[in-house]
Order: structure tokens, then C-alpha cells, then sequence
């Protein structure tokens, strides 16, 4: 039983660390409604306040399984049918092409979106990845993955919205593998 409970819990920090935005908000509006309840002493805040909360909790974690779902139902068709290719083959005339990518891993970054965004470079130049699910647990800066994917706008000034011209390719992906 111990173990059942150790396991929910590395599920659960896992969760808070891959969906950071969606943590942040549950512990600052769980705040709010303590601090809310304290200053009225009216427990109804409180009482009134556990469907917005659980709501807080429930939607990331369901959209959050929705998408490692799709990404497992998708990943074996982008390994049968997706080209591989060099990060520098990557231009506009690739725009909303499936891709398979393989490089190194030089940054991760978990902003307030619940999904991550890597940059990855091979020896024909570098790429930013934004993934629909968390990255394999065992992924680090450094390491060597095979990336599969949707080419996408990376706008220069605003990432997802800019002035039209001024954009370049980027892959929108839908699951990574760390290679040995």
C-alpha cells in the first residue's frame, strides 16, 4: 500500500513540475480563498470556492492526459511516415509538414504555458520544439532525441503572433525520444 502511495505522490509532483502555470494558479487562488475565508469568517467562501478549485486541478490534468494520449496514438504513425530530417531542410516551404527530427538538446524551458518548449541543434543548426505532452523523464539538457512533429510560424517578436513576414519554422510536437 505504501508503494501505491508513493507512486500517486511522484505523479502528482510530477504533474506540478510539468504544468507549472496550472500549479501556480491553484495554489494562488487556494490561497485567496484561505486568506478570504480567514478575513469574513464566512465558510461558504471556502464551501463555494471547491468547484472553482477542483476545476483548477481537473481541466489541466484531463487536457494534460488528453494530449499524452493523442501523442501516443500519433508517435507510431510519425516514426512510419515521417521524413527525417536535418534541422537546416526545415524551412517555410515546410510549413504544416510532418517532421522527424533528430538533435541535442540545448535548452528547456517551462514557462506559464503547461507545455514545454526545447530548443534542439544538430550539426546543420538549431530549432525551438513546442510539445504537447512533458518530456520523457529521463530527457535532460545535453541529451540526443528524435523529435516528431508539425512544422509551424515561430514569430520573431511575439513567438505565436507577430508581423506577418517576420517569422520563421518551428515544430509544433507531439512527442520526443530520448536515443542512447
Amino acid at each position: 500500500m505504501r508503494m501505491v502511495e508513493r507512486s500517486k505522490m511522484k505523479k502528482i509532483i510530477r504533474f506540478a513540475k510539468t504544468m507549472p502555470s496550472a500549479t501556480l494558479s491553484l495554489v494562488f487562488w487556494g490561497g485567496i480563498t484561505i486568506f478570504a475565508t480567514i478575513i469574513s469568517k464566512n465558510i461558504w467562501i471556502l464551501i463555494l470556492s471547491i468547484p472553482f478549485l477542483l476545476g483548477l486541478t481537473y481541466v489541466p490534468y484531463k487536457v494534460s492526459n488528453m494530449n499524452k494520449n493523442i501523442s501516443e496514438e500519433l508517435i507510431p504513425i510519425y516514426q512510419k511516415n515521417a521524413p527525417l530530417l536535418k534541422i537546416s531542410e526545415i524551412t517555410k516551404d515546410k510549413l504544416n509538414e510532418r517532421v522527424k527530427v533528430i538533435g541535442t538538446i540545448e535548452k528547456i524551458i517551462y514557462g506559464i504555458s503547461p507545455k514545454p518548449t526545447i530548443r534542439i541543434k544538430d550539426d546543420t543548426g538549431s530549432i525551438y520544439v513546442s510539445l504537447i505532452v512533458p518530456l520523457p523523464e529521463d530527457v535532460n539538457v545535453g541529451d540526443k532525441v528524435e523529435i516528431y512533429g508539425v512544422v509551424t510560424k515561430h514569430y520573431k517578436f511575439f513567438g505565436f503572433m507577430g508581423i506577418p513576414k517576420l517569422w520563421k519554422p518551428k515544430i509544433y510536437g507531439i512527442g520526443a525520444k530520448k536515443l542512447n
